[in-house]
């Protein structure tokens, strides 16, 4: 089995967003803008700030927008959570392929399952970035 690279994923991403309306990528860009702040990898109980209001409002208002949006939004968090996790490995040295690996074969789950087809039980990475990479 092969292994997804980190600009592989960022590509998936950009891929993604690309497909969202000019307010659903308005709503990812601060969402995404929210996560870069919050890096809860490092933070501990004491340093996490409390809820955030402006977080509780994107996710308010993204449910708001059309099912295939949401759908994109889901699997671009997905996608964005690998990449962060597996970039946090990497910097303290540990292997990193692992995370991006179920990155792309969750966010590929999430679009099969929004579609109404059967989820892959035995998908592989280089599978589901092919199928991420699709039109539509």
């Amino acid at each position: 089995m092969g292994s997804v690279d980190r600009q592989t994923v960022v590509e998936l991403v950009e891929g993604e967003a690309a497909k969202l309306s000019p307010r659903g990528r308005e709503l990812w860009e601060r969402l995404e803008l929210h996560g870069e702040i919050m890096a809860l990898e490092e933070a501990t109980p004491e340093t996490l700030p409390p809820p955030d209001t402006e977080q509780l409002e994107v996710v308010e208002r993204m449910a708001e927008l059309p099912v295939q949006e949401q759908g994109v939004l889901e699997r671009l968090k997905e996608l964005l959570a690998g990449l962060r996790s597996s970039d946090y490995e990497e910097a303290h040295g540990q292997p990193s392929e692992a995370r991006r690996n179920m990155a792309v074969i969750v966010a590929v789950g999430l679009k099969d399952r929004r579609e109404g087809r059967q989820i892959d039980p035995d998908m592989t990475p280089e599978r589901a970035v092919a199928r991420l990479q699709e039109p539509g």
